[in-house]
């Protein structure tokens, strides 16, 4: 080690992402970091068994139709039905990216989608002006970070985003 090594630790750290439950996108990461029966019993009461008959993409829909007193209420019986509020902002990040990414190709294979869910997000961009849209996720994405640096709360974060619609 040379001298600079010596005051401090500049050898390489090993990265675990499934430590850190979701990344920005909702995709899901592998939950081998929780050893122990309390934190498996914690993640059960919040799996789709818990989530009963609540149905998401009501709540997907009514984002794209900027319905943001529905949005409002499905968010609401997402959360009593036991969904986290972090995975419902997955949710609507998911459906401005749709858009935003429907907005930008001509076609459900140019965007690498299917067709339903495509057409879908291109129906819903005549509710939003040019420029809303990348407004919205900017702000979806600023708001997540003030969350993780905890200068806000999920929840509140979430609700505070969906009365903007």
């Amino acid at each position: 080690m040379n001298e600079e090594n010596q005051e401090f630790n500049l050898e390489p750290v090993e990265i675990h992402p499934e430590m850190y439950g979701q990344n920005l996108f909702g995709e899901t990461m592998s939950k081998t970091v929780f050893d122990n029966d309390v934190s498996r019993t914690a993640l059960d009461t919040i799996g789709p068994k818990a989530r009963g008959e609540f149905n998401i993409f009501a709540f997907t829909d009514a984002i794209g139709s900027r319905n943001k007193k529905e949005a409002w209420v499905l968010y609401q019986k997402a959360l009593a039905s036991g969904m986290v509020a972090e995975e419902i902002f997955f949710k609507v990040f998911w459906q401005v990216k749709t858009m935003l990414l429907a907005s930008r190709t001509k076609s459900a294979e140019e965007a690498d989608m299917k067709a339903y869910p495509y057409s879908k997000a291109k129906g819903f961009l005549k509710n939003f002006k040019e420029g809303e849209l990348e407004k919205f996720s900017e702000d979806l994405i600023k708001g997540y970070h003030e969350v993780r640096r905890g200068n806000e709360e999920t929840e509140t974060f979430v609700e505070k985003m969906l009365l903007k619609l």
